[in-house]
């Protein structure tokens, strides 16, 4: 009670403007019944005191600081066991807005269903969380970013990490017992760029990688003689198996749903950079050589009778940090748990309608 009593004072302390209407409207979201399709239906909820005008006149005029509000649902975070890191995940969730007109920032967002694909107009929101293990699901929203038309997903990543990094060193959770911090993406990030980017800010990042990706081994050293120093060793194709040297780290587990579960992993592979995409502003000279650990998870079955196929995960760590295989497998299974707390319900697109109080920390009280 004292911890909930402490989290609400913080919460209270991160509204800069209208900070009584704004908190009293986190409550109404909190406490309403079931889905929220206006906001004027908040101040019919008990928790809302206030006339139905205070509910716009909240969201238009307040003020909320996102960077103390993040700093303080990051110190909330319930802290890892000795010698596990702190593991949080990050993915792009689209928020559908196919009705309003004029609506500023809008983008077309791919929208799964039953009937399958649609692309709409809406928001696509970058979600940082973290993660837990454990029995249940919920994961730990600590911040969420609009991506505006034309900007690059992957930077607002690398932004959003580098911001965590700070908020774990003032809230004194940088490190537990040595382990470095696990952040996780899905393949549609490009690995090799974030690695470069966020690995010597002191974090360690494992990201899933397409099975049609090609890797390489570290370049032999060079004989005597004049030219050039190659730079890539042995090829390693993910769809190749006679690419495939023998595995510096095997493991075998079994699953009650999965059967059984064969991890394999290779030390020291990097991809061949080009200057294109992520890396045609890179300044001139030689492109990087982002070296990490490639892991193979293969299974006997899949619990809807589907034919199970190989997932590719690739890791890396600033230098000197302890790689553990079946730490790094097992963890990224716990990545999926964000899948279930995708921002698509109505709170969030009721908050979403304000662009003076920024969505993502009305966000973070809603969930």
């Amino acid at each position: 009670m004292e911890r909930l009593r402490r989290l609400r004072v913080d919460l209270y302390g991160c509204f800069a403007r209208r900070p009584d209407a704004l908190f009293e409207l986190c409550d109404a979201m909190l406490c309403a019944p079931g889905p929220v399709v206006s906001p004027v239906e908040l101040s019919l909820e008990p928790e809302f005191r206030r006339r139905h005008a205070m509910v716009y006149n909240a969201l238009v005029w307040g003020v909320v600081d996102a960077a103390r509000l993040r700093r303080t649902l990051v110190g909330m975070l319930p802290r890892p066991r000795a010698g596990e890191p702190a593991m949080f995940a990050v993915d792009v969730s689209p928020v559908p807005r196919p009705d309003p007109r004029y609506v500023d920032g809008l983008s077309m967002v791919q929208v799964r269903g039953a009937g399958g694909d649609r692309f709409l107009p809406g928001w696509p929101l970058s979600v940082l969380v973290g993660l837990e293990w454990g029995a249940c699901s919920w994961v730990d929203p600590l911040d969420v970013r609009r991506i505006r038309p034309g900007e690059d997903h992957t930077r607002v990543l690398i932004e959003q990490v580098e911001g965590l990094v700070g908020d774990l060193q003032v809230a004194g959770r940088a490190a537990s017992g040595g382990a470095v911090p696990l952040v996780m993406f899905d393949a549609g990030y490009p690995a090799s760029r974030i690695a470069h980017e966020v690995c010597g800010s002191g974090v360690q990042v494992l990201g899933r990688v397409r099975s049609d990706r090609v890797f390489y081994f570290p370049a032999p050293v060079p004989g005597p003689g004049p030219g050039r120093r190659a730079c890539h060793g042995a090829r390693f194709a993910c769809s190749e198996a006679q690419t495939h040297p023998v595995p510096d780290v095997r493991i075998a587990a079994e699953s009650e749903r999965y059967g059984r579960v064969r991890v394999a992993a290779w030390h020291g592979l990097h991809q061949a950079l080009t200057r294109t995409g992520a890396w045609a502003d890179h300044p001139p000279g030689d492109l990087p050589i982002v070296s990490g650990t490639l892991i193979c998870v293969v299974v006997d079955r899949l619990p809807h009778d589907g034919k199970p196929k190989p997932v590719w995960l690739w890791h890396c760590a600033p230098p000197g940090t302890a790689i553990d295989v079946d730490l790094l497998w097992k963890a990224y299974l716990r990545r999926f748990d964000q899948e279930t707390g995708k921002p698509e319900c109505c709170h969030i697109r009721v908050v979403s309608t304000s662009s003076a109080v920024p969505s993502s920390s009305v966000l973070m009280l809603a969930a």
